[in-house]
């Protein structure tokens, strides 16, 4: 997966950057100032205008169904809206920006081919430090409207072939670094997936004995979060497709598949 740096955008100016508001009115009219001879008029007085309701913004400013993000997708310096949710499995239901983002969004380096409304499609920040990390953040806005953040590592860095003891802790320690100090405080849920080979029921397990793993690292190894849960997908939730367009198995696609995710929701 490609290596980037990313960093949490601030929620509390959204508002003041997405809407502006104002309100409307013309001059009042000057009298006439001039006098007849034999019979004095007064002064004609200015009338004030008469004030033009504001819109409001939120009506005008975003499309049809949609609502304010917390998120600056195309980097114009403004969060973007959210237009729909979609369903990740085991409770994951995220935003997604209105619109075609997807040249925002994420892409596998080496040319695997991501599953219809892959997870991994999602854009996410340019500005936390990844160093450490064999892996990719994302960002979006949960139903709830909670700022939310998906780690996503291969598991080829944490386990060996068919295992859930973990090998090298490289990658969970700078993970826990990076959620201390950027992410603390959340409610953080570990989900292991599996690649489609093997059974159904033995990848299941697998997923769910890996997610716990990972889980028991994170809270032993002082973990800044108000709660740290796991759950098993097994091979139900791809990120890529697993055979060429021949029908050949594509192992890059496989690879891509075998993964652990930490999705961090902040508190509002």
């Amino acid at each position: 997966m490609k290596r980037r740096t990313v960093v949490a955008l601030p929620v509390a100016v959204a508002a003041g950057l997405l809407f502006a508001g104002g309100c409307g009115g013309s001059p009042g009219s000057r009298g006439d100032a001039s006098t007849a001879p034999r019979t004095p008029r007064a002064a004609a007085t200015a009338q004030p205008a008469a004030s033009t309701p504001s819109a409001d913004p939120s009506a005008s400013a975003l499309p049809p169904g949609a609502q304010p993000g917390l998120h600056d997708v195309t980097g114009d310096g403004t969060p973007d809206p959210t237009c729909g949710t979609q369903d990740f499995g085991a409770g994951l239901v995220l935003r997604l920006p209105c619109g075609d983002f997807s040249q925002y969004a994420h892409t596998p380096e080496d040319g695997t081919r991501l599953v219809a409304n892959s997870l991994y499609r999602l854009p996410g920040p340019d500005d936390v430090d990844l160093t450490g990390i064999s892996g990719e953040n994302l960002a979006a806005t949960d139903a709830a409207g909670r700022e939310t953040f998906i780690l996503i590592f291969n598991s080829d860095a944490l386990f060996d072939t068919g295992s859930f003891a973990i090998g090298s802790t490289d990658t969970l320690d700078a993970t826990i670094r990076l959620i201390n100090s950027h992410y603390a405080g959340g409610d953080i849920q570990v989900r292991g997936h599996t690649d489609a080979t093997g059974s159904a029921a033995s990848n299941q397990t697998l997923s769910e004995r890996r997610a716990d793993t990972v889980r028991r690292y994170l809270v032993d190894h002082g973990t800044r979060a108000a709660s740290v849960t796991s759950v098993g997908l097994g091979s139900t939730h791809p990120l890529a497709e697993e055979a060429n367009p021949d029908g050949s198995p594509d192992p890059e696609g496989q690879r891509f598949n075998r993964r652990v995710e930490l999705v961090v929701r902040l508190h509002q």
